[in-house]
This record gives structure tokens, C-alpha cells and sequence, in this order.
């Protein structure tokens, strides 16, 4: 017998702690329902259950990847499905202006409509988007850097292939146009005779004269007659009673006559006689403000010409009191609006090296490299931002001379892609380079050697490198489709992709109406085509979206295979090592009582 070593109990020990070990591991399986939970239970079903997670992940995110691209071909399609209701509609409508029952006036009816859905053709072309891709424009290599939001700024025609967009950008005027007439005494002092049959020509209306009081009538019966019953001589009453009648009563045969105008009493003024009397003069003339009824632009002003055979009366510009002498008088409109125009350039890209962007007298060139400070240069090499890029166009906006930014009203960078401009610069119709309103104009020098680019998608439809489709979706745009038309519903080949309409095809004769129809048909079956070959990815996507799933599915039930436990079979484990677990506890119990029996022996 000995003492120091109690062989049994550190045997027992031994087997106890195997068996709890072994029950550790089963307690651990069954908890967590995993036969693998660790490299050492197989360090081979680890690694290939670990490369089998990875493709269940990836096919797990290839369906969804596949989803989303059917939700994009849906979306493309559905506004597709739009543009066909919009060309049928347009057929239609030519086919009816084909018809010889139609009169001119029928026509232009029809052919107002034709423009607006053209108009909406192109918005439905710029403005479907999935996840902000735009869809039906074609990629953004192919259309310029910068995209303007107000539609004063096309593309230039006038110059074939220029690369270049331009416009002048105006707020609707918010003031009405007006001009002021003055009568001084010496217009007053007038005989009747000599005032009799003046006219004055107004919006080309011509009112005239009769300061007979009606009774000689008017030399012309087109004319509107001014009838002053009572035309005085003599003193300064008499003089300022003659242009107060005469104010008042051409003030209400505009108004009766021409819609165009409000002139209210108190755009009247009477002559000022002061307190000198009777010194044949008056202190202040009498003014008749002619006034538009609504607002009106300085273009819309100068259309409204004003003048009078009388002699001594005087113009005068209300906006600053000054005399106009030229020899054209018309309306004045106020240059500036009390609401701004606000309108944005939103940024495709960050420009490349010699692309140019015109706000106003101020040119701005993008560079790689950048030359002297004194140039309007913008650097886009590096590691610049678009961002960094339209803050440095910003701060030349703000540092540029006064005269060279006076259109604009304020300017901010949006988004980190849109420069936000405004004005409040009414038309002037003044040409490029001289307008009143806010000028724009950018180039971009590769426009045309990448033009009509369509947009290609890559789905990665696949769990690994490679497994991927690819879709393509063309330009769907008035200028793809062969409809774009200028203002006078000629194209003349100048319409290229990425260029809005400016109106619809010619259908305003018989005969060009029965060519509309062929054109339409054209532009029907090139959306036919683009709409089928969705249908076709669409399909295939379903397919594929389809084969995703049961691989997923086998995969899965592969992997469950090597990395999940057999609860039966681990239970059964578990139970046969607890009961050892107790034996081995017992049997330690036993073995810890042998060294007592060394006592015996003492005695």
C-alpha cells in the first residue's frame, strides 16, 4: 500500500475529466446546433463549409442583385410603355391632320399638341431614374458634363458639331410696363382747330382728336375717336382745363379699346398752375402714365409703341423720369423682377482639361495643371472633388468684376454636383453677349466624338468574378427617335442625342402630316424594339433569378450537411457520457477512501 500516490483516485480523476470534456462538447453542439463549432471538431468540414458560406452569401446577394436590375429593366420599360401611349397619341393626331376637312385653324390646334408630347417625350427621356441613374438618356460619356435645368440653355445649332450649350436665363417680370406722357402748357395753349385730328398711335391702335366735340367727327372711321366737347383759349384754367380733358378722356378710350391696358385715376396727374398765374406756364406739366394690365418684360414693353402727331408732347421712362427722345418710343419694362429665376447646373462629372463654363462676362476654363492666378482657370487633376471643383468656380463667381456678374442674384453649390444659380433679369431680347439676362454657355470638348453613348450595366448575377450579364439600354430621346424639331418644325440634321426638342414634326399642312406618319412610325418602332429587348433581359433575369434559388437551396442543404449536428445521434452521445460522468464521480469517491485503510495499520 502507498501513500504518496493514490494511483486509483488520480485514474478516476482522469476518466472524469475526459467524460466532462466530452459532455462539454456535447452540451455545446446541442445548444448551438452546429456540429462545427470550432477548427478542432474538423478542421476539413471547417474550411469547406467556410468556402460554402461564401457562394451560399454570394448567390444569397446575386438574387438580390437580380432583383434590383428587374426593378430597373420595369422601371425603364414602364416609361417605354408611356412613350409608346405618347406616339400613338401623336400618330393619331397626324393621321387626323392629314385629313383635307381640316381648316388651318384645325391644324394648329393639332400641331400645338404634337409639340407638347414631343416636349414630354424628351422629359420622360431625361428624367427616368432608378436609384438616381437616369435610364433613357444613355451613359454619362455621352452626354456633356454639365446638364442645364432651365430650358433656355440648348445646344448650340448655329455651329455644326460646336460641343457647346448656351442661353441667357430670365425671371418673369413681376412689374407692369408703363410709359408717361407729359402735356406742357404750350400743348394745352393750342387752338381747337390746330389740336383737331391729332392722333395718337398706341399698341397700333390710333385714337384721334375730336375737339370739335363730336360734331365734325374723325377723318377716318378705323380710327377711335377722342371726343373733348369743350376745348378752351385763353387763360392758364382754360390751358390746364384742355389737358385735363384730354388726359382723361384718352385714358378711357384705351381702356375701352385695348385689353392690353389699366390706367386708373391715379396714373392721371393735372398740370400744376402754382402761384404764379397768369404767367403762361405751369409749375408742373400734366402726366398721363399709360400702364400694361399685367407684367411685363423690357421685350414684351418694346413691342408696344407709343406716339402722337400733336406737337409738345414729351415721353418719359417712369422706372428713372428721364425723357426718351428717340425716335421709336414704346413701353418700359422694368429690367429686374421682384422674384428670382433660380436654375441649376447639376454636374455629371468632374470636367475634363479644356472644358469651358461662361456665367455671364465671366469664362471659366477646367484645366489639369494650372497656369498664371490672373486666369480664370479651375484645376481638375488630382485628388479633387467635384466639389472642390464647383467651390473654386464659386469663389470666381464671387470675385468676379462688377460688370461681369451683374445678371447675377445669388449662386451656391448643392449636393456636391449642382451649382444653383439665380436672377432676376427680365427679357430684354437682346442677343448673346449684349442680353440682359444671366448668359450661360459650357463646353464640353468630347461631346460629339462620344454622343448617343448608351447605357451598359453590369448585374453581377453570380456569387464569383465573372458571373455577370450585361444590359444595355439605348438613348430614347426626340433626337434618337427622329422627332426633335426647332421652332419652325424643321430638323435639318442638327438634332443630335442628349438636345431636347424645341417642338414637334410638321404637321401642320396635309402634306406634311402624311409624312409625319411615317416618321411616327419609325420612332414606334424603334421603342418597340428597345421595349423587346427589356422583355428579353427581364426574362432572363427571371431565369436566372430562378436557377439562383434552387442553387442556393442545394448549397445550403450541402453545407447543413458537413456543419450541423445530428440532434438524435449528439443527444444519444450526451446521455451515455453523463451517465459515465456519474460512474467516474462515484468511482473517484471509491478511490479517495483507499488511503484510510494505511490507518489499520497503526493500530
Amino acid at each position: 500500500m502507498r501513500i504518496n500516490h493514490n494511483i486509483q483516485a488520480l485514474n478516476a480523476y482522469r476518466n472524469l475529466a475526459t467524460n466532462q470534456s466530452s459532455t462539454s462538447k456535447n452540451l455545446e453542439k446541442l445548444s448551438s446546433g452546429l456540429r462545427i463549432n470550432r477548427a478542432s471538431d474538423d478542421a476539413a468540414g471547417l474550411a469547406i463549409s467556410e468556402k460554402m458560406r461564401s457562394q451560399i452569401r454570394g448567390l444569397q446577394q446575386a438574387e438580390r442583385n437580380s432583383l434590383d436590375a428587374v426593378s430597373l429593366i420595369q422601371t425603364a420599360e414602364g416609361a417605354l410603355g408611356s412613350m409608346h401611349d405618347i406616339l400613338q397619341r401623336m400618330r393619331e393626331l397626324a393621321v387626323q391632320s392629314s385629313n383635307g376637312t381640316n381648316t388651318d385653324e384645325d391644324r394648329s390646334a393639332i400641331q400645338s399638341e404634337i409639340d407638347q408630347l414631343t416636349l414630354e417625350l424628351d422629359r420622360i427621356s431625361d428624367h427616368t431614374q432608378f436609384n438616381k441613374k437616369a435610364l433613357l438618356s444613355g451613359d454619362a460619356g455621352g452626354r456633356p458634363f454639365v446638364e442645364a435645368s432651365d430650358s433656355a440653355i440648348t445646344y448650340d445649332m448655329s455651329v455644326p458639331n460646336s460641343n457647346t450649350w448656351k442661353g441667357i436665363v430670365t425671371a418673369a417680370p413681376t412689374e407692369k410696363a408703363s410709359i408717361e406722357l407729359q402735356f406742357d402748357y404750350a400743348f394745352g395753349s393750342q387752338t381747337a382747330t390746330a389740336i383737331d385730328g391729332k392722333r395718337f398711335t398706341i399698341n397700333g391702335k390710333v385714337y384721334e382728336i375730336d375737339a370739335a366735340g363730336g360734331t365734325a367727327g374723325i377723318s377716318n372711321t378705323s380710327h377711335i375717336a377722342v371726343n373733348i366737347a369743350t376745348w378752351g383759349s385763353g387763360s392758364e384754367a382754360a390751358v390746364k382745363g384742355n389737358i385735363d380733358r384730354l388726359m382723361q378722356t384718352l385714358a378711357t378710350a384705351i381702356n375701352a379699346n385695348d385689353s392690353t391696358f389699366n390706367i386708373s385715376g391715379a396714373d392721371i396727374t393735372t398740370p400744376d398752375t402754382g402761384i404764379n398765374t397768369g404767367d403762361s406756364t405751369f409749375d408742373a406739366p400734366g402726366k398721363l402714365l399709360i400702364q400694361s394690365r399685367n407684367p411685363m418684360s423690357v421685350a414684351e414693353a418694346n413691342q408696344i409703341q407709343v406716339s402722337s402727331t400733336a406737337a409738345n408732347v414729351k415721353y418719359f421712362n417712369p422706372l428713372d423720369s428721364t425723357e426718351i427722345t428717340s425716335a421709336t418710343k414704346t413701353l418700359v419694362g422694368n429690367p429686374d423682377a421682384a422674384t428670382a429665376n433660380q436654375f441649376n447646373l447639376t454636374f455629371s462629372e468632374i470636367p475634363k482639361d479644356g472644358d469651358t463654363l461662361r456665367v455671364d462676362n465671366l469664362n471659366i476654363t477646367f484645366v489639369d495643371t494650372l497656369s498664371t492666378p490672373s486666369v480664370n482657370e479651375v484645376l481638375v487633376s488630382g485628388n479633387r472633388s467635384l466639389e472642390d471643383v464647383l467651390t473654386d468656380v464659386t469663389t470666381l463667381i464671387a470675385n468676379a468684376p462688377l460688370n461681369s456678374k451683374t445678371a447675377v442674384n445669388s449662386y451656391s453649390v448643392v449636393g456636391g454636383n449642382t451649382l444653383v444659380l439665380s436672377t432676376r433679369k427680365t427679357d430684354d431680347n437682346g442677343s448673346f453677349g449684349i442680353a440682359n439676362g444671366l448668359e450661360v454657355q459650357f463646353k464640353d470638348n468630347d461631346y460629339t466624338a462620344n454622343l448617343g453613348k448608351s447605357l451598359k450595366l453590369s448585374i453581377q448575377s453570380g456569387a464569383n468574378n465573372e458571373e455577370s450579364m450585361d444590359v444595355e439600354i439605348n438613348v430614347m430621346d426626340t433626337a434618337t427617335l427622329g422627332l426633335a424639331r426647332d421652332i419652325n418644325h424643321q430638323n435639318g440634321g442638327t438634332f443630335l442625342p442628349g438636345n431636347n426638342a424645341i417642338a414637334g414634326v410638321d404637321v401642320s399642312t396635309e402634306s406634311a402630316a402624311k409624312l409625319a406618319i411615317d416618321i411616327i412610325d419609325q420612332a414606334i418602332t424603334k421603342v418597340s424594339n428597345e421595349r423587346s429587348k427589356l422583355g428579353a433581359y427581364q426574362n432572363r433575369l427571371e431565369h436566372t433569378i430562378s436557377n439562383l434559388t434552387m442553387t442556393n437551396e442545394n448549397l445550403t442543404a450541402a453545407e447543413s450537411r458537413i456543419r450541423d449536428v445530428d440532434m438524435a445521434l449528439e443527444m444519444s452521445a450526451f446521455t451515455k457520457n453523463n451517465i459515465l460522468n456519474q460512474s467516474a464521480q462515484a468511482m473517484l469517491a471509491q478511490a479517495n477512501q483507499f488511503p484510510q485503510g494505511i490507518l489499520q495499520l497503526l493500530q
